[in-house]
């Protein structure tokens, strides 16, 4: 199938469903960075070594594929009431006459770009990558102690993470994606960023490197 027909497709299954559009499609894309995670991981572990010396890889663990589709599927459609209240609170400023933006136009735009981005980076992103680990510590069976432990070991770091990737990312986002192409937007980022978070919620506390600057 080509990629214009699947995007077809795509916006089809949008306009008819838009929510479970959007959940399958970040559940895929939560899926695909476990994968590149779990293949790329034994670099940034440190791996027990065989009777032999030689570094013994871990095995595939295709469950914890299945916690990253889950926990995308469910965060698809919260992504998307967040970006349409986003657009409510800082709406665009809308071009009256024809022809191009002029400059107080494009300051407003920018202004309203740049509330949405600061918005989500210090009210959704926290709780959002908190939100992350608790329900993954309980898709892993692991009780409150150690998702409280959990938390405290790995959740500054992948703030940390996030605050080099997702502004940037966020302001293409919000000032040039329509509404309904942000989720997917966000999950294409997200390969990259599952793959980050899958690498961080992998690792054991002994492997876990300490931010260089704090949050």
């Amino acid at each position: 199938m080509s990629i214009s027909k699947l995007a077809g497709l795509w916006n089809r299954c949008a306009a008819r469903s838009p929510l479970m559009t959007l959940s399958l499609t970040n559940g895929v894309m939560g899926a695909t960075g476990d994968i590149v995670a779990q293949c790329i991981v034994p670099h940034f572990q440190a791996s027990s070594s065989t009777p032999d010396g030689s570094k013994d890889k871990p095995a595939y663990d295709p469950w914890r594929t299945f916690r990253f589709f889950a926990y995308g599927c469910i965060f698809g459609p919260v992504a998307f009431k967040w970006y349409s209240l986003l657009d409510r609170r800082f709406p665009l400023p809308i071009l009256l006459a024809a022809g191009k933006p002029n400059r107080a136009h494009s300051a407003a735009k920018a202004l309203a770009v740049g509330k949405r981005m600061a918005a989500d980076q210090v009210v959704f992103a926290p709780v959002a990558i908190a939100t992350f680990f608790a329900v993954m510590g309980t898709m892993e069976g692991k009780s409150v102690d150690e998702v409280r432990s959990s938390l405290r070991d790995r959740y500054p770091q992948a703030l940390a993470g996030n605050y080099v990737l997702w502004p940037a990312a966020q302001l293409i986002n919000f000032g040039l994606v329509p509404l309904i192409y942000r989720v997917p937007f966000s999950s294409l980022v997200s390969i990259v960023w599952n793959t980050y978070l899958s690498i961080v919620n992998g690792r054991k506390p002994e492997d876990r490197v300490e931010p260089s600057h704090g949050t």
